[in-house]
């Protein structure tokens, strides 16, 4: 009894936290949407993301939210569902520009890889770095393909709004998006705030930790050696402790640089796993919705991982 009320406790407090820290970035990134439709400069700040929209087929609204995900993600995702819902994108639209959206946040990656993984591991921290960062171009360039392959030539933008008298200031946009905003937000925010509850319950109850350990015996199947299973562990744990302990093996000579690299990488293909589980899985159903969320989260998961076990049994091979 005891242990149920601990796990209902602690649910409450991370599914606290989780809405904390996720709530007011959607909600800026709807409010952002509403604004930027209300002035109509969409084709201005778009224009720096020409190249990427055109040739993945997608209408111009998609990207401003490119552009956005490199701030926020989430924001960024919002404003595509926000878009969706005014019909101004259809769902393959929305489900190709939100797998290019994931793009920013693997380049972000250099925020807290660089200053951990390079001072410590030295030019193979790089070579982590640099193959995560073509895993992320190559992913992006197949869905951009994909995009190209797949929707339509020239894609519909929407109805066309009706022409004002005048242009709007930004504080009548801002006032006339507030409507809109708040209409948007109570469709995302029944299906999110309920999501990230049973999310935080599946935390709390052990559920993720269970799966790691499932993913932390099965590195044996991948081509690393022995004393690469610590570094996999200890991944599990922090990023931090796996490239602090890759270190001290590699300066103790019990491991070499290029193992050391191959061992970074099935550590971040299992820890992914999890990672997709327990935060994005929750994020892509929370701003998508179970089934178009889910159908997001498995897509961006298997392009991202599927490519990084090609580059794992190519570098055992090749080096």
């Amino acid at each position: 009894m005891d242990s149920t009320a601990e796990i209902i406790s602690a649910t409450l407090g991370l599914s606290s936290e989780l809405l904390i820290r996720t709530v007011p970035i959607v909600v800026i990134g709807v409010l952002l949407a509403e604004i930027l439709i209300a002035l109509r400069i969409t084709d201005r700040i778009a224009s720096v993301a020409y190249p990427v929209t055109t040739f993945s087929h997608l209408p111009r609204e998609c990207g401003a939210s490119f552009l956005l995900a490199f701030i926020s993600p989430q924001a960024a995702d919002a404003m595509l569902v926000d878009y969706y819902q005014k019909g101004m994108i259809g769902k393959g639209e929305l489900v190709v520009a939100a797998l290019i959206n994931s793009f920013p946040s693997v380049v972000m990656h250099w925020r807290y890889l660089i200053p951990v993984y390079v001072p410590l591991l030295g030019v193979f921290g790089l070579i982590y770095f640099a193959i995560l960062m073509v895993i992320g171009f190559l992913k992006t360039g197949i869905v951009m393909m994909a995009g190209r392959m797949l929707l339509p030539g020239v894609p519909a933008s929407g109805p066309p709004e009706r022409p004002s008298r005048r242009a709007l200031s930004p504080r009548e946009a801002i006032r006339a998006s507030f409507g809109p905003t708040a209409r948007t937000l109570r469709r995302i925010l029944g299906i999110m705030i309920p999501t990230l509850v049973v999310v935080a319950f599946l935390i709390e109850a052990g559920v993720f930790d269970a799966v790691a350990a499932y993913l932390e015996g099965a590195s044996r199947l991948f081509p690393i050696p022995p004393e690469g299973l610590a570094i996999i562990a200890a991944k599990f744990g922090s990023y931090i402790a796996a490239a602090s302990l890759a270190s001290g093996l590699l300066a103790a000579g019990e491991i070499s640089g290029r193992d050391i690299v191959i061992t970074l990488l099935v550590a971040n293909l299992l820890t992914s796993v999890v990672t997709y589980l327990r935060w994005l899985g929750s994020f892509y159903i929370a701003i998508f919705g179970p089934k178009r969320g889910t159908e997001i989260m498995l897509l961006s998961v298997a392009l991202q991982d599927g490519l990084l076990l090609v580059a794992i049994f190519l570098l055992a091979w090749l080096w």
